[in-house]
């Protein structure tokens, strides 16, 4: 299940640069559903159609070799002048080819003799790998591009550094993106955080438009992300780069092999990143190469949204091995449901808070208007004390998490009182 973007708190997240520990800052999982991503050559054909990298490169060109530059490393007044009309662009977007220039290397300082000297060799260089990596170094620069349009404007009132990580949500969303207007309303939250009012940013609105409109009209022409009816989504280049940043922060984002490599934790390791209909797509796919046991034992050490997504894929497949399982208190409630024989009160137990702790985000957040229709569909009526209290004795990791939110949320009184009842004996017992 995918991240709410309104639980995140991006404020003072800044750009995403030299950050670590992001999981603990940001609330996440120590591990993120893995990635699916096409093959490097494919990337890397689309990193070099990036129009921010094509101004770049001429950039570079027409540097060459000993241009002058201020004691500041930029270009002087008149020089710039010359590029800014070279490229048809204006002073803004012209520092941001300059400084993606330096960052890449495509352009270099001298230390001593206030000059700058052009690689134009090094974009492209037709090795997928290093034009991938470039592409990816003017990711992050255009990241923190709207804070040049604050220099620029003198502005010093509101907090544009912190913009870039409006990328976030895109990750965490993947395919399923964010509404543009989502991203705005964060954006505005982002700029006015230490404002006495919102004067100032109506005032930057009047004058120069939503920053968040010209932020996503850098990233899409750098072709990091895509905006369609009004949904913002990262391209895969977008969501590579995104994974090296928070991979470099200390989260843990596996790459999904390809297919024929593709095993079945691997597979499951994915649930979460994907949307039902692209889930759905790689499971069957899978499956068509793959043994249904395989999928099945796999099951049994995954997360509940990923064991859930495996049980309910094999209930379909007619040669499933559920005879195999049911010794294992993990897949036994199951396969006992799979082979029509009736589940005792923990296996019961077992079901429930599977399918309630299968809800939750990869900020933990559980499906509060899940609990009366998931808990209904495997608990029979009558029988919720006794599947209570045999579910507080259940080694299942979120135990005591699932009777809280049953026990919050459940309309029935009495199976909500029962609930909280259970969820405080589990939490005594640990």
């Amino acid at each position: 299940m995918t991240v709410d973007p309104d639980d995140l708190d991006l404020d003072d997240l800044g750009d995403l640069e030299d950050l670590e520990n992001l999981a603990e800052l940001l609330g996440l999982p120590e591990q993120l559903p893995a990635l699916r991503v096409p093959p490097i050559a494919e990337l890397a054909a689309a990193a070099r159609e990036s129009g921010l990298l094509r101004r770049v490169g001429a950039l570079t060109a027409w540097v060459g070799e000993r241009r002058k530059v201020t004691d500041e490393g930029d270009l002087t007044e008149a020089d710039a002048a010359e590029a800014a009309e070279l490229l048809g662009v204006g002073p803004a977007e012209l520092l941001l080819c300059w400084e993606v220039a330096l960052a890449t290397d495509l352009v270099v300082l001298s230390e001593h003799d206030g000059e700058a000297d052009a690689n134009p060799d090094l974009w492209p260089t037709g090795d997928d790998a290093e034009d991938v990596g470039t592409w990816t170094a003017a990711f992050t620069q255009t990241l923190a591009s709207v804070e040049i349009d604050a220099e620029l404007a003198g502005e010093e009132n509101l907090e544009f550094d912190g913009l870039g990580s409006l990328v976030l949500p895109l990750f965490l969303t993947r395919s399923a993106g964010v509404p543009l207007a989502d991203l705005r309303a964060m954006a505005a939250e982002i700029a006015t955080e230490h404002a006495e009012d919102d004067t100032a940013w109506d005032a930057w609105l009047a004058a120069h438009g939503d920053p968040v409109d010209v932020l996503l009209t850098r990233l899409t022409g750098h072709g990091a992300i895509a905006v369609d009816d009004d949904v913002v989504r990262l391209t895969p280049l977008g969501l590579l780069a995104m994974r090296e940043e928070l991979v470099e922060g200390g989260i843990e984002i596996p790459l999904l092999p390809a297919l024929q490599d593709m095993t079945a934790a691997d597979l499951l390791s994915a649930v979460g990143g994907l949307t039902e209909v692209e889930l759905a797509g790689l499971t069957s796919e899978w499956l068509a190469r793959h043994n249904a046991a395989d999928l099945l034992a796999a099951a049994a050490d995954a997360q509940p949204e990923a064991r859930v997504h495996a049980m309910t894929v094999l209930g379909e497949v007619p040669d499933t091995p559920w005879e195999s399982v049911l010794d294992n208190d993990v897949l036994r409630p199951y396969a006992l449901v799979a082979l029509a024989r009736g589940p005792a009160p923990a296996d019961i137990a077992w079901l429930a808070i599977d399918l309630l702790a299968a809800t939750a985000d990869q900020l933990g957040a559980y499906d509060e208007h899940a609990v009366e229709e998931l808990w209904g569909s495997v608990v029979p009526p009558g029988r919720e004390e006794e599947v209570l209290t045999a579910a507080w004795r259940l080694p299942h990791p979120e135990t005591y998490e699932v009777l809280t939110l049953v026990g919050n949320h459940h309309p029935d009184k009495q199976v909500a009182k029962a609930a909280r009842t259970a969820a405080h004996k589990a939490r005594s017992a640990t």
